[in-house]
């Protein structure tokens, strides 16, 4: 039995929210590096570009402020992204604890989308 490293248990989240966007009826690929700044990238076929930035958290996450501290690098790269007008960047938590949790990444902040329909 090979061993679960991190890389694979972030591996099997990214598989998890890509399957919720296309439960949602997005199309979706998968970035493989390591280190870009957007996990998924997903489309519905109206046009809707939505660009993901997939983290899994084993602690508790004390609202919006914590999750900016935690991830401001992540959340920093994901402004940086050329994007197309109209589609918006988000970073989604994954916590075995409390399940997913959305963020929309704005020039300013983040926001929490409480109801992603996921």
């Amino acid at each position: 039995m090979t061993a679960r490293t991190n890389y694979t248990k972030g591996r099997e989240v990214e598989y998890l929210a890509r399957d919720l966007l296309v439960a949602k009826g997005y199309q979706v690929l998968r970035s493989t590096g390591p280190h870009s700044p957007v996990d998924l990238v997903a489309w519905l076929d109206h046009g809707h570009t939505l660009f993901v930035q997939v983290r899994r958290n084993k602690i508790h996450l004390d609202g919006t402020e914590h999750v900016a501290q935690t991830y401001q690098n992540d959340i920093r790269a994901l402004r940086t992204v050329a994007r197309p007008t109209g589609s918006t960047a988000e970073l989604w938590v994954w916590s075995s604890k409390t399940g997913w949790h959305f963020y929309s990444v704005l020039p300013g902040g983040i926001w929490e989308v409480i109801d992603h329909g996921m």
